[in-house]
């Protein structure tokens, strides 16, 4: 048993913080607003030392320091350094795009990304020049779902009740402003049709919501997010459902949008289920450069060492082998489908 206590100073102190990237998503800085800080929390790990032929070091592809991406790629580097020994483990700064990239070029071993991110890479669209053909996923760990709110006074209650808003769809070129082009889209809209976009990140965006500066917010981020959670309770706020057709056009486009619901009560005061998409959050591992034994080696100890990443965050509450299997996006690394089928997971 190793007690961990997961702070940030001893993170950045215990990591070397390298910047390939500078792309970074809220999504992927956090469990909810992408701002402040980690709370302290002790996290507890087991495993026994695995005896296979592991890299001496290992380079993980995370988020900024301070963001949940980082925190929980900091808990499992420790344990990897346990499981492996002998072998090292660097957390690296990134995000979705840039940790998919460094995943082909083999600058990575493992790293997170957003399961919409996935396709993309695999298909050689959008920010990929060229199919990413030699990545593959270990673990599906929590979705990222995306929101739209709005005062509760607002008289918006529809994608198309945009026209003429002011909306903050987060920082331009993140996996929430990329969503909200596409919704807006599949409702014949555009940015044209709205009165002004604000580029912002979640905190500042609750503020201006508070000041009637802007009249909606849109964002991918894992529910509750606590700023809203915050507005929910002093301000008032309402959800926006995405219509079935929008799902549907979402999911035909890009299989990384899968359906989700908000149930009533995620947000204390939004009594009814608001319907939506999600993006989950994947750990990936380059193909050529972690063999069928070690990926089956971290699959395991992600699965097994579940309670510890809940106790970091409880977006990781639902996490299992089988939520891992059923919410999978693309090709399940023959190391973590070995995994799989050992524990009944997978036929």
């Amino acid at each position: 048993m190793k007690k961990l206590s997961i702070f940030l100073a001893a993170i950045f102190l215990m990591f070397a913080v390298l910047v390939g990237c500078s792309e970074s998503d809220p999504s992927e800085e956090s469990t909810g607003d992408g701002e402040g800080e980690e709370e302290a929390v002790e996290v507890d790990t087991e495993v026994e030392a695995a005896d296979v032929e592991a890299p001496s070091e290992f380079t993980f592809g995370a988020a900024t320091v301070g963001g949940f991406w980082y925190t929980l790629g900091g808990a499992m580097g420790d344990t990897m350094n346990d499981l492996f020994p002998g072998s090292s483990t660097t957390v690296v700064e990134g995000g979705s795009v840039s940790n998919l990239l460094g995943l082909g070029d083999g600058t990575y071993h493992i790293g997170f990304s957003n399961g919409q991110t996935v396709p993309e890479a695999l298909e050689g669209k959008n920010a990929f020049e060229e199919p990413i053909e030699n990545v593959s996923t270990l673990a599906t760990l929590y979705p990222n779902v995306f929101h739209i709110a709005v005062r509760a006074d607002s008289d918006i209650h529809t994608v198309e009740d945009l026209k003429g808003k002011t909306v903050s769809p987060g920082i331009k070129g993140y996996s929430g402003e990329l969503a909200f082009q596409e919704v807006l889209e599949f409702n014949d809209m555009s940015y044209d049709d709205l009165d002004g976009i604000e580029y912002i990140g979640t905190a500042d965006a609750a503020q201006l919501l508070r000041d009637g500066h802007i009249d909606a917010i849109a964002g991918m981020l894992a529910a509750p997010v606590s700023t809203y959670q915050e507005l929910d309770t002093t301000l008032g706020i309402r959800l926006i459902p995405l219509s079935d057709e929008t799902i549907e056009q979402l999911h035909a486009r890009n299989e990384g949008y899968l359906p989700y619901t908000i149930e009533g009560g995620t947000y204390e005061n939004i009594e009814e289920d608001t319907q939506t998409v999600a993006g989950y959050t994947v750990l990936l591992a380059n193909d050529d450069l972690i063999s069928e034994d070690v990926a089956y080696e971290i699959t395991k100890m992600m699965v097994e060492n579940r309670d510890a990443w809940e106790n970091i965050s409880s977006v990781m509450s639902d996490f299992d082998a089988e939520f891992s299997v059923e919410n999978n996006i693309g090709n399940l690394h023959p190391g973590a489908e070995r995994y799989y089928k050992e524990v009944g997971a997978l036929e």
